[in-house]
């Protein structure tokens, strides 16, 4: 990306309000967070400064709303993370900044995965960045993992490397997309299950945070709660080289492929929702919301509470944003039985009275999970 086109997009960003930019500006978006996303973005690490600079002073400059308000985003593969430029870049924004180092799990799966043409690992330098940002630099650092057919048998020694390697909030979801079978959702469950008893057993239920165990999940939605999952909708607006203007990242090109065409609202040049095309795709996801997208047996599912769906894969499979895919219905009801197994036992650890809700109903659960093994979640 040539830095006007940033400069460009951030104008767009900085100048607008209600009257000039419906899409997203300062009534509409309290806060903003500004995503550098590659490739490896610590290779254009001249350019990712010289863009925050331009962000930062126009804001000061302007008097702008999100002055006090926002936050950078990287995520990198580490390996040039002891470079100087980077380390620069790091201390000079470290309070607004917002930073990861992928790391899959544990070595050998990390190992596994990122590999330098040479055929060796790149682990231990990402770990090396790891324990520089945390433990000398005091930062916070997250984790994200994708849970894929492919790799779903390895769930509970991938978390355990995480956690047996300093982190304490690691974020992982399944993929969307579609290759899931039965098998999976079983795979998961015993995985998710085997992470629970690694987690209580060690006493770390109230000090480490994992995304697949958590309280809100395995409910049904009220009629009246229409939200859409997915901030693809209009809350991830986003920028690509050329200048060209997407609702999200995923409807680049570079995420939908050849075979269909990308979803773009506006470029760097003539604004956002410049023409009429532009503003119909904007009109029709602002149109989008839980109901519409729903068949009745989703809306109605009785743990409809935190299953998720891509906005942006909907049009890939579907042609309309407006349409769930329901790739991920199995491994979402695995999670929702493991979450019964894993919340009664901290309960159980902390002396609570509460329960964690078994709505799976008993023919969907036994095919993922036997009746002893059903009959035992209901016991506990």
């Amino acid at each position: 990306m040539d830095f006007d086109i940033a400069k460009r997009f951030i104008d767009i960003l900085l100048d607008a309000d209600e009257n000039s930019n419906t899409y997203i500006n300062p009534g509409n978006s309290p806060a903003v967070i500004i995503e550098f996303i590659g490739g490896e973005p610590f290779l254009a690490i001249e350019l990712i400064d010289k863009i925050t600079d331009y962000f930062i002073s126009q804001m000061i400059e302007k008097q702008h709303p999100w002055a006090t308000r926002y936050m950078i985003s990287i995520s990198s593969n580490g390996v040039l993370y002891f470079e100087p430029k980077v380390q620069a870049y790091i201390k000079k924004h470290f309070h607004h900044l917002s930073f990861n180092i992928s790391i899959d799990g544990n070595k050998e799966l990390h190992d596994a995965c990122r590999i330098f043409p040479n055929g060796s690992g790149s682990y231990d330098i990402a770990m090396r960045g790891v324990r520089h940002f945390t433990d000398v630099l005091h930062g916070r650092m997250g984790s994200k993992m994708t849970l894929a057919p492919e790799n779903v048998r390895y769930t509970a020694d991938a978390v355990k490397g995480l956690i047996e390697s300093g982190y304490t909030e690691i974020n992982l979801n399944c993929v969307y997309e579609k290759g899931w079978e039965q098998e999976h959702a079983t795979i998961l469950y015993y995985q998710l299950k085997e992470l629970a008893d690694y987690i209580i057993g060690n006493n770390l239920q109230d000090e480490v945070f994992v995304a697949m165990f958590q309280e809100f999940l395995g409910l049904p939605i009220p009629e009246t709660d229409l939200q859409n999952w997915c901030g693809g909708l209009g809350y991830m607006i986003s920028v690509d080289y050329k200048g060209d203007i997407f609702p999200c990242i995923r409807y680049m090109e570079s995420s939908l492929g050849t075979e269909i065409e990308p979803i773009i609202i506006g470029n760097v040049y003539e604004g956002i929702m410049a023409t009429k095309k532009q503003c119909d795709w904007v009109n029709c996801m602002n149109c989008v919301n839980r109901r519409t997208e729903s068949s009745d047996e989703c809306f109605n599912c009785p743990i409809a509470r935190g299953c998720a769906w891509c906005s942006a894969y909907n049009y890939q499979e579907t042609g309309t944003v407006n349409k769930r895919v329901t790739y991920i219905c199995e491994m979402h009801k695995a999670r929702c039985l493991a979450n019964r197994y894993y919340w009664q036992k901290v309960y159980a650890a902390r002396k609570q009275d509460k329960e964690f809700a078994l709505n799976v109903p008993k023919d969907w659960a036994l095919k993922i999970i036997s009746e002893e093994e059903f009959e035992m979640l209901e016991s506990l």
